[in-house]
């Protein structure tokens, strides 16, 4: 599938403020299940300067920098990306101990997966009910428990939408027993590492017919399946993710994959957000101006 995006991110400030270099996240990576074909970033006031970089998880980051004083930063996106993944299962796990649960991948594994391991002991007694629910329902059965605690966590906490913030955490969401996208990937990601699953957050976009207000950018999660790799599942659908996600940053928390982080120097000034988001499928017309007909 060919998906066209485009993003306006605008900061208003209310009065003019020097701005200082900004980190923007928003190309989509390439990989296994999915490819680029066009990216472009512009912004106002335009940048004195960009430097493009990889972050610790591979994310491509565009480094910003300004001159001068502006009142208000727009940054605005568009790509292409060709999304491969028809099915979300088309692979094996690549060894009978990493069938059953708990996991232990092996030593060096282990050792690079560590941040994406991460659970202090509160979180894990927290969701520990939870745990066990899924584990007895399906057996211990590492495929089974991660695509049953995704579905049983979008049928059990509705998906409510929270614009700003981080992510609440892991307890409050099991005490709210509802959450933001990126809110119901915390509790997911806690769940899985109290049984060993390397699990990171994900940002990106989704193809969806059922929003009324325009899309936005959204968050799932990924746990690494030995024989699978990396593998989506985002439990605001229940579903493992296929070609209607477009990944665009990873991390092992949520912090690490903002889609853009800066600051500014101004007395008295207070920043205002506003973001606009469009997902839609390619028409013929620019498939052939990519030369994809």
């Amino acid at each position: 599938m060919l998906l066209s995006i485009d993003h306006n991110t605008t900061y208003s400030y209310g009065k003019k403020v020097v701005l200082a270099p900004h980190t923007v996240r928003l190309r989509p990576r390439d990989g296994g299940g999915q490819m680029t074909h066009m990216f472009s970033l512009r912004t106002d006031p335009p940048e004195a300067g960009r430097s493009v970089n990889s972050d610790l998880d591979g994310n491509t980051t565009v480094t910003l920098w300004f001159t001068g004083e502006s009142d208000s930063l727009t940054i605005d996106t568009s790509c292409v990306v060709e999304t491969l993944r028809e099915n979300p299962f088309d692979f094996i796990v690549s060894d009978v101990r990493f069938l059953d649960l708990p996991m232990e991948y092996p030593r060096e594994q282990k050792a690079a997966l560590r941040p994406y391991l991460a659970v202090s002991k509160k979180t894990a007694l927290a969701v520990s009910p939870l745990r066990e629910t899924v584990l007895s329902q399906t057996m211990g059965k590492t495929t089974d428990f991660i695509l049953s605690l995704c579905e049983h966590i979008h049928d059990n906490f509705p998906h409510v939408a929270r614009e700003q913030g981080g992510p609440w955490s892991a307890e409050r969401t099991l005490r709210e027993k509802r959450g933001s996208c990126r809110d119901l990937v915390e509790l997911f990601a806690a769940v899985c590492r109290s049984v060993g699953l390397a699990c990171r957050h994900v940002s990106g976009y989704a193809l969806s017919a059922r929003r009324k207000k325009g899309d936005e950018l959204h968050a799932w999660a990924e746990v690494y399946i030995p024989g699978g790799g990396w593998r989506g599942y985002d439990p605001s659908s229940g579903l493992a993710v296929s070609d209607r996600h477009v990944a665009v940053a990873s991390g092992a928390t949520h912090g690490l994959i903002a889609p853009v982080s800066g600051s500014f120097y101004g007395d008295g000034a207070e920043v205002e957000l506003q973001f606009r988001v469009r997902v839609r499928k390619t028409g013929k017309r620019q498939k052939k101006a990519l030369g994809l007909l």
